[in-house]
């Protein structure tokens, strides 16, 4: 199916450098492959900034994230079936994306992210994913074609995700259990807290499975930093805080999620 215009809802046609639907909107390709799928108000966010993109693809690079990416996909490969459409809505620099892909030579495998930076980064992950820059709350993503989304770690847009999903559509998310970096941010602050359990029933979804994945990492200072800088904590830290992790010579952390997977409800209309 593909990406559909945002401005008619018609699908739209990938040239060598645009997209145009039968109503003639076009919209440029990118020189690294995605589209700018984004419209009126929407189009002045910007997601991410690159120098967090950055140190979060040099995080995923180092294989800290590994154990996650494996557990995503072989959730998926015990439950849904060949070919599939997916979407992975909030994709940021593709990591999970791309392995999903890999794992599913035959799907058609959407990433959506409101960062222009995170899907240039994404570019180095190869050109199998088709990308575009929209958001979650507007997906450019026709009813019923997915047979799979994905949310990792981004912004659930409940009737979104809902909207494009099939009836009997598989959704998997992923969420941080308590203890996730726990002796990060015992490092960076003086009364840590725990985050706070989530509750998991969806409205519209039935759970089908759900599993936890936990590991320790030793991680040097330079990681430690990349990995702190890919967290809301960043951007709210003061900088004496953030000094602390910079006299660490190496620290053992905690990962530890959630993996949750629903199946859309066959009696709910849309």
């Amino acid at each position: 199916m593909g990406f559909i215009c945002p401005v008619c809802g018609e699908k739209l046609i990938e040239g060598e450098k645009s997209f145009t639907c039968r109503n003639a909107h076009l919209f440029d390709k990118a020189k690294k492959g995605y589209v700018n799928l984004l419209l009126g108000r929407d189009a002045s966010l910007h997601g991410d900034s690159k120098e967090m993109l950055l140190s979060r693809y040099e995080v995923m690079q180092s294989g800290l994230y590994a154990p996650l990416q494996e557990a995503i996909v072989a959730c998926l490969k015990a439950h849904l079936h060949h070919p599939a459409t997916i979407a992975d809505c909030g994709c940021g620099e593709c990591y999970y994306t791309a392995a999903v892909k890999e794992a599913f030579a035959d799907a058609e495998v959407l990433g959506t992210d409101i960062s222009k930076a995170a899907l240039e980064v994404a570019n180095r992950r190869g050109k199998t994913v088709s990308r575009a820059v929209a958001s979650s709350y507007r997906l450019p993503i026709a009813t019923g074609s997915c047979d799979a989304a994905l949310n990792i770690f981004s912004p659930f847009a409940a009737e979104e995700y809902t909207r494009i999903l099939k009836e009997g559509g598989l959704l998997l998310m992923v969420i941080p259990l308590e203890k996730h970096l726990w002796e990060l941010k015992k490092a960076v602050y003086d009364k840590p807290y725990l985050n706070a359990p989530k509750d998991t029933a969806l409205a519209h979804f039935s759970l089908l499975a759900q599993s936890e994945c936990t590991y320790q990492k030793e991680l040097s200072r330079e990681q430690c930093l990349s990995v702190f800088k890919m967290t809301p904590y960043y951007i709210k830290t003061a900088r004496e805080d953030m000094q602390k992790l910079e006299q660490l010579s190496s620290l053992r952390l905690t990962f530890s999620f959630k993996i949750l997977l629903y199946r859309k409800e066959t009696d709910y209309g849309l």
